[in-house]
């Protein structure tokens, strides 16, 4: 009988769906405004913005991917991934963006997606979910025959 999939296990992949879909909607729109973006001179390329666009959608498809077949690397990979996107973020905020009068709004939501990720990610029954090994599943087999 399989193991039910714990609540954390359920959220992930919804989470790295709606981040990797923010990067398709970033890829295709800078795809599709390439030369008002250039024209304007916005302060970051098309370039930049089409290519952390497709690199965060097909880095969130691998990772869905690995979370449902639960994949090792998987239970590794979802805070380095979930990291790396609210540093890029906060990069691209600070040094690229103009000020904005939602600062205290942006870090508290950053914070607590970041809460909430790591809580689910590290949560025990997702570690023993993500990391047992494929023979414990096999019990019954008899391994020294033959």
């Amino acid at each position: 009988m399989p193991l039910k999939r714990p609540f954390g296990v359920t959220l992930l992949p919804w989470m790295v769906l709606s981040l990797s879909a923010w990067g398709a909607v970033r890829f295709a729109a800078s795809l599709r405004w390439w030369d008002v973006l250039s024209e304007f001179e916005s302060r970051l390329s098309p370039l930049y913005l089409s290519i952390t666009g497709a690199g965060w959608a097909v880095a969130g498809c691998a990772l869905i991917w690995g979370i449902l077949s639960r994949r090792k690397w998987s239970y590794t990979t979802i805070p380095i991934f979930f990291i790396g996107w609210l540093s890029i973020y906060w990069i691209e905020r600070i040094f690229f963006q103009s000020q904005r009068a939602n600062l205290p709004f942006a870090v508290t939501l950053s914070l607590l997606f970041l809460a909430v990720t790591l809580f689910c990610a590290l949560h025990r029954s997702t570690k023993y979910l993500l990391t047992r090994s494929e023979e414990y599943g096999q019990h019954n087999q008899d391994t020294t025959s033959q």
